[in-house]
């Protein structure tokens, strides 16, 4: 998992919304959390894109979070090709917030709009509550919000995921992210896609 730590502040840490942008974006994001679903073409698209194991490390995902990866992957197909490695980190970007809800430490739709607020509000706060030992605790789901990025890349790894989308998935909130230019543009169409979902 180390190998895909990213170095640098999460994206949500940088100060480019104001606090009220943020909330409410973070209340919208909610809102559409609880109308979450899925619909037959919703997963032949996942089919269409995953191998069986990557389905099922999508499908460890909640409903809500496996209904914004594809929103996430959809809006990338709407702007024009996507690179099978972009619509695989698409589709599995957050799938590591999976291992605080794995583990027994509710990491939901209740807890992760708070989480993320205070993420942004409070980055330092955030650090220092967190634990990196997998417990049954709150914060071990701080802690995984946190590194959730990480968590995802090395499963997305032992699932056979590309070495790009690995590292797409592990950067996605990498703020010091560097790579090459073909890189760095994936890069960028991941962030904005999921920002606007």
């Amino acid at each position: 998992m180390g190998l895909f730590l990213p170095s640098g502040p999460p994206l949500v840490a940088q100060k480019r919304f104001t606090v009220h942008q943020r909330l409410r974006y973070r209340i919208e994001q909610f809102c559409k959390g609880l109308q979450a679903s899925l619909r037959a073409p919703d997963e032949r698209l996942a089919e269409s894109v995953l191998s069986p194991v990557e389905l099922a490390l999508f499908r460890r995902m909640p409903l809500d979070a496996r209904r914004h990866s594809l929103d996430v992957l959809r809006t990338l197909q709407r702007e024009g090709d996507v690179p099978h490695p972009l619509a695989v980190a698409a589709l599995l970007h957050d799938v590591g917030k999976a291992a605080a809800t794995e583990m027994g430490a509710y990491l939901g739709l209740w807890m992760r709009g708070p989480i993320v607020l205070l993420e942004a509000l409070a980055p330092g706060l955030l650090k220092r509550l967190a634990a990196p030992r997998p417990a049954r605790s709150l914060r071990y789901a701080l802690y995984v919000q946190l590194h959730h990025a990480a968590i995802g890349a090395a499963w997305a790894q032992e699932a056979g995921c590309s070495e790009l989308t690995c590292w797409l998935i592990a950067h996605h909130q990498d703020a010091s992210a560097n790579g090459d230019p073909e890189r760095m543009a994936l890069l960028a169409r991941l962030r904005r896609a999921d920002s606007e979902n």
